[in-house]
């Protein structure tokens, strides 16, 4: 399950969603896509739940979301916006 830190607020706008670290005064957007992979995570679903959503949603590939998934996750971890410790990888076979 992905969380977000404390300090970052997130809202819906018509072009997306716009995530605010109320700390350090920086925002980020995403776009209607990285709302709804967004959306599943926040709301407990899997990095493969949420790749399937943007394939049910948008004319895209299932390879392609899932490293649109991976990238979004990526970059949410990297600009610190994610709590430690929550998903950062698609569900994978061994």
């Amino acid at each position: 399950m992905l969380t977000l830190r404390e300090n970052i607020v997130h809202t819906e706008t018509d072009y997306g969603t716009a995530l605010l670290d109320e700390r350090s005064g920086q925002y980020w957007m995403l776009n209607p896509t990285g709302t709804l992979v967004l959306r599943v995570l926040l709301d407990g679903g899997s990095a493969a739940e949420a790749a399937d959503s943007v394939v049910r949603s948008y004319d895209v590939d299932a390879a392609t979301a899932d490293r649109d998934v991976q990238s979004l996750l990526d970059g949410l971890h990297t600009a610190g916006l994610v709590a430690t410790g929550t998903a950062s990888r698609p569900d994978t076979a061994s």
